[in-house]
């Protein structure tokens, strides 16, 4: 089973260049331009946000490698016509001077070719089990998951070994990279694809996808659209809280009629009244809420993290009563953050980050105010484990 994160490959090609005695170093990123008159490529590394000038000459070795191959022995002989703008490439050049001498070698792997290895990747994960991880062991990981046709979670135990690939949403930059065991921590959402028994209970992990995820009613504070930051308190803890927005963060409103819906769908007693306050507050229920940070088990189709490019999305979480949260969610309307003021409720599915006061927003909802007063015993959770990442695992987003 070929990894989800395709820039693997390229991080398991270098490891092979590395590791040999050379005065050489590795400029590893995505072609951004081609100087043909001038023997240059502008080259945006995978990392860092400068980019980095790469020389070659008829003395340059081109390497082109088939999309998801890590063996540099299945590259075959290339010329500086196979390059082209969106291209993953790997340049060997001297360390003394990187930008001043023409590179060694350039291993290149087309565009084209990773578009389409990441649409069958996308397909192969549709098939994932995806589910809340409860327990870690020695080899073994379990996880409490919704499968499909069943009525209740249930738990599955899966195997793993030396051969298992690990990613992790990084919330920085909405991206699977690559990671191990270690990083995996109970309560993560995790995806899993691998060789299943007959009633799913038991899987020979091959890719495992896991990220902290969380959704959070906030109320705003304060809206910096230069920092892209909300300040606001959580409306089940009643602690502050930060909301980081990314470029691909999505923003929606719902519509009056369907925040009712959605509200209504939690509870089906809540009745909207006296100008828009139904029964009870913001979150802080006493009917045994759920702890900062918690949420029911991934619903049927829900997943850690968007694989699609561009980061995660919403969708195929079901709420109470088989209703379709995240396709809800889709087809609101988009709004800009400098719609929202002071004192709106929101909705927030992001990602944690180090600091506990500081989640990465996915996506952010407004126009939630019945939902919050619909159901504020769901406390930390307001969709009640209903709204799940959909998608698949990374990709090279």
């Amino acid at each position: 089973m070929r990894s989800v994160v395709h820039s693997v490959c390229f991080a398991l090609v270098v490891a092979g260049l590395l590791s040999a005695q050379s005065p050489y170093v590795s400029v590893i990123g995505t072609v951004e331009k081609i100087d043909t008159a001038g023997n240059v490529l502008t080259v945006k590394p995978d990392k860092g946000d400068s980019t980095s000038p790469v020389k070659f000459d008829e003395r340059t070795t081109i390497a082109v490698i088939p999309a998801g191959e890590t063996d540099v022995k299945k590259a075959t002989p290339g010329a500086p016509k196979d390059i082209s703008v969106g291209d993953k490439v790997v340049a060997r050049v001297l360390t003394a001077d990187p930008t001043g001498k023409p590179a060694r070698t350039i291993y290149v792997t087309k565009s084209a070719d990773l578009a389409k290895l990441r649409e069958r990747t996308q397909e192969e994960w549709k098939s994932a089990v995806n589910g809340l991880v409860t327990a870690i062991e020695p080899g073994k990981i379990k996880i409490n998951s919704k499968l499909p046709g069943s009525p209740v979670a249930k738990e599955i135990e899966l195997t793993t070994s030396s051969h298992t690939d690990y990613e992790r949403y990084n919330p920085e930059n909405g991206k699977y990279e690559a990671s191990d065991l270690a990083a995996v921590k109970v309560g993560d959402q995790l995806r899993v694809l691998g060789q299943k028994n007959a009633d799913s209970t038991e899987i020979k992990a091959e890719n495992i996808g896991t990220g902290s995820f969380k959704t959070l009613g906030v109320v705003v504070k304060t809206i910096d659209p230069a920092t892209h930051q909300i300040t606001g308190t959580e409306t089940g803890s009643k602690t502050p809280i930060t909301v980081a927005l990314r470029a691909d963060t999505e923003l929606k409103k719902f519509t009056d009629v369907a925040a009712m819906m959605v509200a209504r769908q939690l509870n089906p007693t809540y009745q909207q009244a006296g100008g828009g306050r139904g029964r009870g507050g913001f979150g802080g229920g006493d009917r045994g809420g759920a702890a900062p940070g918690a949420g029911g088990p991934p619903a049927e189709g829900g997943a850690p993290g968007g694989g699609a490019p561009g980061g995660g999305r919403m969708g195929g979480g079901r709420g109470r009563g088989g209703m379709d949260v995240g396709k809800i969610i889709e087809q609101q309307p988009a709004i800009q953050l400098t719609e929202l003021k002071p004192g709106d409720p929101i909705i927030v599915l992001g990602a944690n980050t180090k600091d506990p006061g500081r989640m990465v927003a996915i996506t952010l909802v407004a126009g939630v105010e019945p939902i919050l007063r619909a159901a504020p015993s769901n406390g930390a959770d307001p969709l009640a484990g209903s709204w799940n990442m959909g998608g698949g695992g990374g990709g090279d987003q």
